[in-house]
């Protein structure tokens, strides 16, 4: 059967979660979404939960019993994917009811990619110390939108060194809205669907070569959740970086590191070294001279000390300019040492508590509409909250964007 979106999820050995997140997707969604479930854990009881929930044959599993690294559970379930379109999500997110019609609207217009540019995020409860009993948050959103070029965009994203993911407006695999046929187009140009130590990143870069037109909207259409045995846990409670000889990320691939990058991981590494080898991979190493190794060495420099030989010797085996590292770092330092004050700040119980009390002070005086909420128990009731929130934007957005999108053509 041809489904009009096909959502993945790659998971290992976190079955509480993922089941909880299938079973949301299956909620909020109908009979036009596939679940594509690949799954590398070191057992298959997740299937044994599926059938007993009986989901429904919406749900396509695949269990790989051999040990692969995460990139190839990735691009397994990407080529297990029968969707005009394919959004992927980690196994403790979830998406918005509301995402069908978006994907609807994508079809009828010929839009190759969207980009959300607001995040949900949860945080399951027992993950965060500040939140034991689990987060929800929504930053303020709106029905507005607008066309990027992302491949002009990924020079940005390389001139920054690519430690600014996040708010770079590339395509996104990872809780973003992709035709199929760009992802076999990367099949065929490179022989795989994702390479890298991070496949979202390289995926991102790839996918950006691919089109000269993404649509970013305002609002979520996916829930970023965080759970204990994540990364993006691992990141609340900063516990991911070390030597390079023990970076997780190399389980199961033998694998070659960017010379254009510090030998030790952290996420900003491997987000840069995965996007040297999707330019490789895609044969664009001309736009190897567009990224920064100074950026990416100066933030380092700043947070991450210890490593200091290893940021310099790759510093200086690129032939790089001290002075412009010597100016970044002037620049970065005032946000740095804000970032390391909040970081302690929140640390400290009663401090912590002054913090979010007059944070959530200044946006009532700025009459801000992003919200937090506590207690909340687990991604069903996590997305329920944000579509109330939500849907009402997106509907206006369905309105309006059909009369004037017509006009815009994709590369």
């Amino acid at each position: 059967m041809k489904y009009l979106l096909s959502v993945v999820i790659p998971t290992r050995n976190r079955q509480k979660y993922a089941i909880d997140s299938i079973l949301q997707i299956q909620r909020v969604t109908d009979e036009r979404v596939q679940i594509v479930v690949q799954d590398n854990s070191d057992d298959s009881s997740l299937e044994d939960m599926i059938l007993s929930k009986r989901v429904g044959d919406r749900v396509k599993y695949t269990y790989i019993k051999e040990r692969i690294s995460g990139v190839d559970n990735y691009a397994g379930g990407i080529a297990q994917s029968d969707g005009e379109y394919v959004c992927c999500i980690g196994d403790d997110d979830g998406v918005l009811r509301k995402i069908v019609d978006v994907v609807e609207l994508a079809k009828r217009n010929n839009i190759n990619a969207i980009k959300p540019g607001v995040q949900a995020s949860y945080i399951w409860p027992e993950t965060s110390k500040e939140f034991p009993t689990g987060c929800l948050g929504l930053k303020e959103v709106s029905d507005e939108c607008f066309y990027v070029n992302p491949k002009e965009e990924l020079k940005i994203f390389l001139e920054s060194g690519c430690i600014d993911f996040p708010d770079a407006l590339l395509v996104k695999a990872y809780h973003g809205i992709v035709k199929k046929e760009m992802f076999n187009h990367i099949l065929r140009k490179t022989g795989k669907y994702c390479g890298g130590l991070s496949p979202d990143i390289y995926l991102s870069v790839a996918l950006s070569l691919c089109t000269t037109s993404l649509l970013c909207v305002c609002f979520p259409l996916t829930i970023f959740g965080a759970c204990r045995q994540s990364t993006t846990g691992d990141s609340i409670n900063r516990t991911n970086v070390g030597k390079l000889e023990q970076a997780p990320h190399f389980i199961g691939q033998p694998y070659k590191w960017s010379n254009k990058v510090p030998q030790f991981y952290c996420g900003m590494n491997i987000w840069a070294d995965s996007a040297m080898h999707a330019l490789m991979d895609m044969g664009e190493v001309r736009l190897l001279d567009q990224y920064s190794v100074e950026r990416l060495s100066g933030y380092c420099l700043l947070n991450y000390p210890f490593y200091r030989k290893e940021i310099m010797e790759n510093f200086y085996a690129n032939q790089c300019d001290k002075k412009v590292l010597r100016n970044i770092l002037i620049e970065s330092f005032p946000a740095f040492l804000k970032g390391k004050a909040k970081f302690y700040i929140k640390k400290i119980k009663i401090l912590s508590k002054c913090y979010r009390f007059l944070r959530e002070e200044w946006k009532k005086k700025r009459n801000s509409k992003d919200f937090v909420k506590q207690n909340v128990q687990d991604i069903i009731e996590a997305e329920e909250i944000i579509s109330n929130a939500v849907d009402v934007i997106i509907n206006t957005f369905e309105i309006t964007t059909e009369k004037n999108i017509s006009g815009v053509k994709n590369g």
